[in-house]
């Protein structure tokens, strides 16, 4: 009915029950009358991906020193043969579900904050796996095998403000 749009079907009475129990000549308190609404869907992610939306997948990792010393159990890039570290967690929570949304599943991963080889230089930006021209891994196993072995080459540096 409310579809209808703007029209004189479209004016609602506003009726107190109360009043119209205590008063005999009561009609109404009021009318509203309905000008204009509109229909808004909430869109799922799998929506998206019907409706031909592309993803892709970039990887960025903190290898500031606020993440404590990674050979210390309590830092989160420790490498423990045990268990996995928080952000080996991470990625792979995220990205085993994502890489199946992405075209070619190669991932950009880059890392922030570190002293890089050769030179012991700070970057705010390098790739994890060594190719400024092209810094994509195949897949999450692809960007997990960077992450470790700059991880293994990289010396964390300055605090995250």
């Amino acid at each position: 009915e409310l579809a209808r749009g703007q029209s004189q079907f479209n004016g609602y009475e506003v009726v107190n029950p109360r009043k119209k129990m205590k008063k005999k000549k009561y009609l109404n308190s009021g009318t509203v009358t309905l000008l204009s609404f509109a229909v808004e869907s909430d869109h799922t992610f799998l929506d998206y991906i019907r409706g031909g939306t592309q993803i892709n997948f970039t990887v960025a990792i903190d290898f500031t020193a606020s993440n404590g010393n990674p050979s210390q159990s309590t830092s989160l890039h420790y490498l423990s043969p045990y268990q996995l570290n928080a952000y080996t967690m991470a990625l792979k929570a995220v990205g085993e579900i994502i890489q199946d949304y992405d075209s070619d599943k190669m991932f950009p991963a880059l890392g922030f904050g570190a002293k890089i080889p050769p030179d012991g230089r700070v970057s705010h930006e390098f790739p994890l796996n060594g190719d400024a021209a092209n810094p994509a891994c195949s897949g999450i196993e692809g960007v997990l095998e960077a992450y470790h072995r700059s991880l293994r080459s990289v010396q964390l540096y300055g605090p995250t403000n």
